[in-house]
């Protein structure tokens, strides 16, 4: 990151171009409504109206260049890695139902055989009690 730092900015990648192509988009609109406000040449030029035309294109075109330069740029490499809430949430959460759905699969078994030992079952691998006395109880 630092020799980004150190590295010399081209002339697009500054301020410099956005505010010189607003300056002439503002000249352009001021000098235009200079000229046509006055109404022809028998009249007086309407300066104030083209110093308003010139100030509202300017700030306008600054505007909509400024919104589409942050739109096209892409985030740096950087930001990508590493390990963050958002990047494993979605592996988190399926270990989470995974660990939870196996519990749960663990109880129902021990219920069931304890179900099994309440009602006199043998358990898997026991053998049946025919007639024999049961110590566990």
């Amino acid at each position: 990151m630092a020799d980004d730092e150190k590295r010399r900015r081209s002339l697009l990648e500054t301020v410099k171009a956005p505010l010189i192509f607003s300056f002439a988009m503002g000249f352009l609109a001021g000098f235009v409504t200079l000229i046509t406000a006055s109404g022809g040449t028998d009249n007086v030029a309407r300066l104030d109206l083209g110093l308003i035309a010139f100030g509202i294109a300017f700030i306008a075109t600054l505007l909509v260049i400024s919104m589409l330069h942050l739109a096209s740029r892409e985030n740096p490499e950087h930001l990508s890695e590493g390990s963050g809430v958002n990047r494993n949430s979605e592996e988190l959460y399926r270990a989470q139902v995974a660990k939870r759905r196996e519990e749960a699969r663990r109880k129902r078994a021990e219920e069931a055989a304890q179900a099994r030992r309440d009602a006199g079952e043998p358990e898997d691998g026991d053998e049946p009690t025919y007639g024999r006395r049961d110590d566990r109880r």
